[in-house]
């Protein structure tokens, strides 16, 4: 048996200890996926412990059918989801009232002095770029190639057909070109 389908087991028997090695094994993943798709590091820690309390609360609900990380990975897209729609209703709320655009982007990875200047600017272009796409193209992208899933992967945790997924990821890769060869991109989220 392995050590995931061992702590599976203890989960399932209400092992909270289990927990701790499912967060240390696939919080950096979440927490990534959610910062990446929702542009804001405080909500992506929120999104990640909610996702987190939900595996250990919702364990006996997982059949085993995919990869714990895939289950662990869809019930985060969902939540980010979620957050996105009331995100959108907030701000048309906000809109009405004040007549004014709210922005809820943070700052959310290293600091030019942690990496390498060049590599810093080039990743931070490259994030700032993908923050601004579509939603439906910036989480197949950041699923494909931050989280290293497969077409097939990918489609099981959206739970959409794979042509969906390779048309999304064609579409999103063409704008995502576009943006960093142009740099003039407008947020359609």
């Amino acid at each position: 048996m392995s050590a995931e389908q061992q702590a599976i087991e203890r989960l399932k028997g209400g092992d909270g200890s289990a927990l701790k090695w499912l967060m240390e094994q696939y919080g950096n993943d979440i927490l990534r996926t959610a910062a990446l798709l929702l542009k804001d590091h405080h909500l992506a820690e929120d999104v990640s412990q909610e996702v987190f309390i939900t595996a250990f609360q919702k364990i006996k609900q997982y059949r085993g059918d995919g990869s714990l990380r895939g289950w662990l990975l869809q019930m985060t897209i969902n939540r980010c989801r979620s957050k996105m729609r009331l995100a959108s209703w907030k701000r048309l709320l906000f809109r009405a009232e004040t007549g004014e655009e709210m922005s809820i982007h943070n700052m959310m990875f290293k600091s030019p002095s942690d990496t390498g200047v060049e590599q810093w600017l080039l990743a931070s272009s490259l994030r700032e770029s993908i923050e601004v796409m579509p939603f439906k193209y910036r989480e197949v992208i950041v699923l494909y190639y931050y989280q290293e899933l497969t077409i097939k992967e990918i489609a099981q945790v959206l739970g959409e057909p794979e042509s969906t997924i390779k048309s999304k990821l064609l579409r999103g890769r063409r704008q995502l070109r576009q943006q960093l060869e142009e740099g003039d991109w407008q947020d359609e989220t």
